[in-house]
């Protein structure tokens, strides 16, 4: 009798360790497409009394991935999502610049539209009573003026959806904070009551991830099992409570204000306080600080210093052709527009018609030895030259962040590839063993079953 129960108690117990192998099996096979689950593990174990096996049962559920490698994927995560931004931008920048040559070999840079008003220039010199000449020059010269401005605009707009978009990404790593401030509360929860985490786990790995696009971060587990977050210059975004960032969206983003760490620019980032807006390495937060603080503001200097200078350089010529401090508000003088004689009228009486036509054009060429035209970046240049050093400028940075995302992207599938591969789920494999563990289940059954008829003929037989 009693050895019939302790077989009983075995095929039991064998039956429910199956059951539970089973669930996990094919919790393995539904998930094997959701995005951060990794391969799951029913650990069974032989339960002993006295030496004797006297049953079996499922101690965990487990998924062994290695946090050095979360930590890679986490990294090549934050330094690709880094890389995107800044080549997304850049592309935009690029487009809005224009391009040396079209498919009509008709540029729309401002070197070839500088080039237009030198054309027009050259004609006029030779024939300086032409108003339609004239016409043509003061119309080459508009199309160059606009052309800077709107780059400018173009160059704002994108410093403000850069703002924008720190605000976005902002909201986006508070939420993945306060996630994982939930997940670490849950799994400490499920953990101090015996039960598996492992899929809890998974979540808040994938939720880490999806943190370090935003902000480049370090973490590590501590012995509670709760999950420890910082940036990766020590500030701390997770122990035992979240710590949110804090920016407010600009109104308004405008040429003559960068952020300086005062109110009179655009946000910044804090953290408990602590402003950390240039604290961050990689992410795509770092990326939009960067463009909005820096590489945009740096294109609009360049853009500010072509116009500034074509404006003296023309009012040492033609006082009043020009008007503007320089690339947000240059524009061709009104009086001007309003009675094109005046473009080769020399009111002091000293140059001819011809001899002002050509003044303009050796003031746009970069011949500072007619009037008192200015210099450009401290050097003498023609306006053309320096206008196609602020294209290959940008085609230049637009390049190589196309080059870092292409190094960045091959990093991240390296290291996504490495986890699949060790931690992922594989269909064949989990199929194969959900069929051994159908057989094993129905085995079990079966000695249940005949264990439970000699049960019953021993407990007859006695009666």
């Amino acid at each position: 009798m009693t050895t019939l129960a302790t077989s009983a108690k075995i095929a039991t117990s064998s039956l429910a360790a199956v059951q539970v192998q089973l669930g996990v099996a094919s919790s393995n096979i539904a998930n094997a497409d959701t995005k951060g689950y990794t391969s799951k593990s029913a650990n069974a174990s032989t339960a002993m009394t006295s030496g004797v096996g006297t049953g079996v049962s499922v101690e965990t559920i487990t998924s062994k991935v290695s946090q050095i490698l979360i930590k890679q994927l986490a990294s090549a995560t934050s330094e690709t999502a880094a890389a995107d931004k800044i080549a997304s931008y850049m592309d935009q920048l690029q487009t809005a610049m224009g391009r040396t040559t079209g498919s009509d070999d008709a540029g729309t840079s401002l070197s070839n539209k500088i080039a237009d008003v030198e054309s027009a220039l050259a004609d006029l010199i030779n024939t300086p009573e032409s108003a339609t000449l004239a016409h043509q020059v003061l119309a080459t010269l508009e199309e160059l003026t606009t052309a800077v401005s709107d780059l400018s605009s173009d160059v704002q707009s994108l410093r403000s959806q850069a703002d924008s978009d720190i605000a976005a990404n902002v909201d986006a790593a508070n939420d993945l904070l306060n996630q994982l401030d939930s997940l670490n509360t849950e799994i400490q929860s499920m953990e101090s009551r015996g039960m598996s985490s492992a899929n809890l786990v998974d979540q808040r790995n994938q939720a880490l991830v999806e943190l370090s696009e935003y902000i480049d971060v370090t973490s590590f587990t501590g012995s509670n099992g709760s999950l420890k977050v910082y940036t990766t210059t020590g500030q701390v975004l997770l122990d035992s409570s979240a710590h949110l960032l804090t920016f407010k969206e600009s109104s308004s983003v405008s040429a003559d204000r960068t952020f300086d760490g005062t109110n009179s620019g655009p946000s910044g980032i804090s953290i408990d306080g602590n402003d950390v807006t240039n604290e961050f390495r990689s992410g795509s937060i770092s990326a939009l600080v960067e463009l909005r603080d820096e590489t945009l503001p740096g294109v609009q200097d360049m853009l500010d210093n072509l116009a500034s200078n074509l404006i003296t350089s023309f009012d040492a010529i033609q006082p009043g052709l020009l008007e503007g401090t320089d690339a947000t508000d240059i524009k061709v003088g009104s009086t001007f527009l309003a009675d094109v004689s005046l473009l080769v009228d020399d009111t002091s009486g000293t140059l001819t018609p011809s001899e002002v036509a050509d003044g303009l054009l050796k003031a746009l060429q970069g011949d500072t030895s007619f009037g008192t035209a200015g210099t450009l970046a401290a050097r003498e240049t023609d306006f053309a030259s320096y206008a196609s050093d602020i294209l290959s400028s940008v085609v230049s940075s637009a390049n190589s962040a196309t080059s870092q995302l292409e190094v960045a992207q091959t990093e991240l599938s390296a290291v996504s590839d490495t986890i699949s591969s060790l931690y992922g789920v594989n269909v064949d494999e989990e199929t194969a063993r959900l069929s051994e563990l159908e057989q094993l289940y129905s085995v079990a059954s079966q000695i249940l079953s005949i264990l439970q008829e000699m049960f019953d003929d021993l407990i007859a037989a006695v009666q």
